[in-house]
């Protein structure tokens, strides 16, 4: 899940006002973070650049994700930003593929924000920082989550493909079990 800080938060209807004002908004947002990311590096190296850009996004990661995350399973909660998502010009499914040991869900997206962003930027080489920001984001957001890009459009392949998975407890039931209020399968 992205960072949208700029973007209709999941409590607004995504259905509601002008999706075309909403798309253009996001894909602002998202070239605006790529050029500010891409002028970091210049001056401060890799490592400084993401720290600057990370300095909150742990938080707005936080807030945005938790409340859809919390008491359900990985898919249904990463099921509920799908029509956010879309109201914003992105293509994703989310696939649980969870075991008695993990909740887990395969995030699938036809459409690449880091692709997207670079294209905007005129960028020939499009590289997966804003993917990268994402994770470390939601990683120190959400200790307990381990995140996978598993594919990427910016490296020739037609999807991108996303695994988030938490460990379970043994009070949890099956795949679809969420037996702890945060669905973490932590208390």
């Amino acid at each position: 899940m992205t960072d949208t800080t700029q973007a209709p938060t999941a409590s607004e209807n995504p259905a509601a006002g002008d999706g075309d004002a909403k798309r253009e908004q996001t894909r602002r947002m998202l070239r605006d973070r790529l050029r500010r990311y891409l002028e970091l590096e210049a001056e401060l190296g890799p490592k400084e650049a993401t720290e600057v850009l990370l300095d909150g996004y742990p938080e707005r990661q936080a807030a945005r994700m938790g409340p859809l995350i919390t008491g359900c399973s990985l898919a249904e909660g990463f099921g509920k930003a799908l029509p956010l998502f879309a109201a914003m010009g992105f293509l994703e499914e989310a696939v649980d593929i969870s075991t008695d040991e993990e909740d887990v869900v395969m995030e699938v997206c036809r459409t690449c924000m880091c692709l997207t962003a670079a294209e905007e930027l005129g960028l020939d080489e499009p590289r997966p920082i804003l993917c990268e920001l994402d994770f470390e984001a939601t990683r120190r957001a959400f200790p307990h989550l381990s995140i996978a890009g598993l594919r990427q459009q910016t490296e020739g392949h037609h999807a991108c493909v996303f695994r988030y998975a938490r460990p379970r407890t043994s009070e949890e039931a099956g795949p679809a079990g969420n037996g702890q209020p945060d669905g973490s399968g932590r208390g």
